[in-house]
């Protein structure tokens, strides 16, 4: 009997402490909140989720209210359905998911509005609304990026992730716990995760790892034009070929301002056919004259866009004029059925804009091209003048995407809609790159951006690790790390790359010389 009381008084206390908790982080806002101050101005709140526009399928867009205060109480509302309130002690305001979804799917097009009461001191206290707008059309449900330290040399620790930014839920592809290597470049054609390629650089596992419909070929693109394996690359939107850059990076440092300088000594491209396991190239994109880099397959297949510079004179050393280097962006019309190339033209010249261009993206409605923009070089995440640019691709006119801020933007990837770019940007704290999103309208008109969201909103306060090379797809990755890892370290499982037997070595570009460290240096 006396166990019997003593059950039945420890389920009494325990109701009792659940409703008093849900009375005061559910009721405590009736507490004559009715009486309070005006404050002539909206909250500060981090991160910044104020007069943007937002994916009716984002996660929730949680937040930190900068106010002090004791308690904290936010209403959430738009034109149809349920108002959200959430009350907090500590000023993080979590919003409840399920909530958060159905008012958005219902509002798209409309503003959600937000009203902050804050109690200091014994005072309630009122901040002015603030709105967002929600878009009509979907944001890709994933993102796929790369983690790495913040390094200047190597770093040991990295992995890609794909996280599903409709809610909080990441995941490992591959990590350096299962294989100590650097992966990186990964890419997938026409935005589906089914059909993706991935480098993996050092040790046995090496190799260029290809992966269309749950089939991994791991791939060595080295052959006799091209000593490098292929690096930067873009899909042909058939499936069929991928575009490489073959580049030989070196970087240097400098003693003060922004310490670290990456360069190309040199730059080819190559397209790797799938099929046939076959390199080709043409010396319009692997001259002698040149450096080439950065390709990128414009979305009908018909034109291989890509960024261009002079190549410096070979009695010149690279730390004497990297800063000189500026390059172009061309472009080259190719016909895959009879596999002929036309002549490239100039798109945008340096000389136009006295900038030099980087990581041109097209949109997949063939509308707008964007890219980064820096002073000289290629590598625009490592100076603040790195900037993000649009050129509408039918009328030439190239424009500042209103997203830059004084830090580096760079790296940037459209949706499969055309509607959302996300870039990388370090203007959070200007030394942690992190993905931030804006919605392109259809004028091309780039709106505030907003960096991804976290469940817990101070996320970015403490984790101090590099988001690299984000790139949105319209699902999850389907193949588990396992298996890449299993492929990549099976005997016999690499396939070497064939030459195109109609490349002629020496018109193109085979003969060059050795630099101090036995790689390819300046061409002859």
């Amino acid at each position: 009997m006396k166990k019997r009381n003593l059950i039945i008084c420890i389920s009494l206390l325990l109701i009792i402490g659940i409703g008093v908790i849900l009375l005061f982080n559910l009721g405590f806002n009736i507490e004559d909140i009715n009486q309070y101050t005006e404050i002539g101005r909206s909250p500060k709140i981090d991160p910044d989720y104020v007069n943007t526009v937002i994916p009716p399928n984002i996660a929730p867009m949680n937040f930190f209210i900068k106010e002090p205060g004791t308690r904290y109480y936010v209403q959430i509302s738009s034109a149809n359905g349920k108002e959200i309130k959430i009350s907090s002690n500590n000023g993080k305001i979590i919003i409840p998911i399920r909530k958060w979804k159905q008012l958005l799917n219902v509002n798209r097009g409309e503003a959600i509005n937000y009203v902050v009461y804050i109690k200091n001191k014994g005072e309630w206290y009122r901040y002015q609304t603030f709105s967002n707008k929600i878009a009509k059309e979907d944001i890709d449900s994933h993102l796929v990026y790369r983690l790495i330290d913040p390094m200047f040399v190597q770093s040991k620790i990295m992995g890609i992730y794909q996280r599903n930014v409709t809610n909080f839920h990441e995941e490992a592809v591959l990590h350096t716990r299962a294989m100590n290597a650097c992966y990186n470049c990964h890419s997938f054609c026409n935005k589906k995760p089914d059909n993706m390629m991935m480098h993996i650089r050092g040790g046995k596992g090496a190799g260029t790892f290809i992966i269309q419909n749950g089939s991994i070929k791991k791939i060595n693109t080295t052959t006799a034009f091209n000593k490098y394996p292929g690096a930067y690359r873009s899909w042909h939107p058939s499936g069929k070929i991928i575009a490489f850059s073959v580049n030989i990076v070196r970087q240097f440092f400098h003693a003060v301002g922004y310490t670290q300088e990456g360069y190309d000594k040199m730059s080819d491209l190559i397209l790797y056919k799938i099929d046939s396991n076959m390199v080709t190239t043409c010396p319009d994109i692997a001259s002698p004259r040149f450096m080439e880099t950065y390709p990128e397959w414009s979305p009908d297949g018909r034109y291989l866009y890509y960024c261009r510079a002079k190549q410096p004179d070979s009695s010149s050393s690279f730390e004497e004029v990297y800063d000189k280097i500026m390059y172009d962006l061309m472009r080259i019309p190719y016909d895959m059925e009879t596999d002929t190339w036309g002549k490239p033209e100039v798109v945008l010249s340096h000389k136009r804009t006295n900038l030099s261009v980087t990581q041109p993206r097209i949109s997949p409605d063939g509308k707008y091209l964007a890219c980064a923009m820096t002073r000289w070089g290629t590598f625009s995440i490592h100076r603040p003048g790195g900037d993000i640019y649009l050129l509408n691709l039918k009328t030439g006119e190239l424009y500042e995407a209103d997203v830059n801020s004084d830090r580096p933007e760079s790296y940037n990837s459209w949706s499969s809609n055309s509607r959302w770019l996300v870039f990388s940007s370090k203007m959070r704290d200007d030394v942690i790159t992190r993905p931030y999103f804006t919605y392109i309208d259809e004028n091309g008109k780039a709106h505030k951006p907003f960096i991804l969201p976290q469940e817990d909103p101070t996320f970015y306060d403490t984790f101090i690790i590099t988001y690299n090379v984000p790139e949105l797809v319209d699902g999850p990755i389907p193949v588990r790390g396992q298996e890449i890892i299993r492929t990549a370290l099976a005997e016999g499982s690499t396939q070497k790359a064939v030459l195109d037997p109609e490349i002629d070595l020496d018109a193109v570009t085979s003969a060059t010389m050795k630099d101090e460290e036995g790689g390819n240096y300046f061409h002859q």
